[in-house]
């Protein structure tokens, strides 16, 4: 670790650490990904109406063996469907929401299935992995309401708001925030917490304009966000939720005083950090306690190597254990729900 601080925001506490990185592993990550992924994130920032066969990430992934050592069990959530998740010997008393990252253009369950399998293990709790709706066939609306229904679901089978934190990585720690603040709204209980992996929160253009200058980030050009937003604007246009066209928020721009604990980590040099240091700022300047991790050479979003690289299993520590002490006050028990799995039994439905 080079440096560790407790910054006081509005007499809130919270952590900011910038950890060592580095490891000959990341470093061929890095290069990797500064090689193949950054010339085709320019690819679709220059043509962003073609085609582009986007699904076939999530289809790729689909070939990879299920890491072993976890229980899976599908989950229907009617308007989507979701992954139940137990890495071998947890418990069921706490459980994670995930939201998975892709620009809310692509990925899903299989391109983060180690990852979420890792947190299973690292919090000593399940994990609900949910395959909301994504652009250009929804809005991002529909995702959120994607995500509270999956929180929904958790509440159904027994737990209660204290046993659960909301976690997601990209455009899953945007979907992790907005839909805690929807919860916030609505008759459900308060998450425990949020853990949001290089986040994208920011979606104001002209704010962005001022500092996407991180020309060192590995995967994207200095304008990749914008040209999202651009693009999630001109999609929205065409998409209605209730007859109206999808409403585009943005969390920096609501309440954030309703919010939980929140736990941030991203790369030092990636293009959201900035985003990631605005979120923490912002949620501590609102009275909530904020822990921000910054990690140093470490590509957008490193935890999904969470079967690779050694930083991506110390930022999962990190995760896991917050998820751990904001749930422990509560008093627990096992939840039914997991009778399918602790019978060992695999890819069946779970109504």
């Amino acid at each position: 670790m080079l440096s560790s601080e407790i910054d006081d925001f509005g007499g809130c506490e919270g952590v900011s650490r910038t950890h060592r990185g580095g490891s000959v592993r990341s470093r061929v990550v890095r290069g990797a990904v500064r090689a193949l992924a950054k010339p085709v994130v320019g690819a679709w920032m220059a043509r962003p109406d073609l085609a582009w066969p986007l699904s076939v990430v999530d289809g790729a992934a689909s070939l990879l063996p299920k890491p072993s050592g976890a229980q899976y069990v599908d989950v229907d959530l009617g308007t989507c469907s979701a992954e139940w998740i137990r890495a071998e010997g947890r418990s069921t008393k706490r459980a994670v929401l995930y939201l998975h990252g892709g620009a809310f253009l692509m990925c899903g369950l299989n391109t983060h299935r180690s990852l979420t399998v890792s947190l299973s293990d690292r919090a000593d709790g399940a994990v609900l992995s949910v395959d909301y709706r994504m652009l250009p066939n929804a809005p991002i609306a529909h995702a959120v309401d994607d995500a509270v229904r999956g929180y929904e679901w958790l509440c159904e089978k027994g737990y209660r708001g204290e046993d659960i934190v909301i976690a997601g990585d990209s455009a899953g720690g945007y979907l992790s925030f907005m839909t805690a603040l929807a919860i916030a709204e609505s008759d459900l209980p308060r998450p425990a917490g949020i853990v949001a992996l290089s986040p994208l929160v920011d979606l104001d253009s002209d704010r962005r304009a001022e500092h996407d200058m991180q020309a060192a980030c590995p995967m994207f050009p200095g304008s990749a966000v914008r040209s999202l937003v651009r693009y999630i604007e001109g999609t929205h246009t065409r998409l209605t939720v209730d007859g109206e066209p999808g409403p585009l928020m943005c969390p920096l721009d609501n309440d954030l005083s309703v919010l939980p604990p929140v736990m941030i980590h991203a790369g030092h040099d990636e293009l959201l950090r900035s985003d990631a240091e605005s979120m923490a700022r912002a949620v501590r300047e609102a009275g909530v306690s904020c822990d921000l991790h910054l990690w140093r050479h470490q590509v957008h979003a490193f935890p999904i190597f969470a079967d690779s690289l050694p930083e991506s299993r110390r930022a999962l520590a990190e995760a896991g254990r917050f998820v751990q002490s904001v749930t422990d006050a509560a008093d627990r028990t096992e939840r039914s729900v997991v009778t399918p799995i602790s019978r060992c039994v695999s890819n069946s439905a779970v109504a």
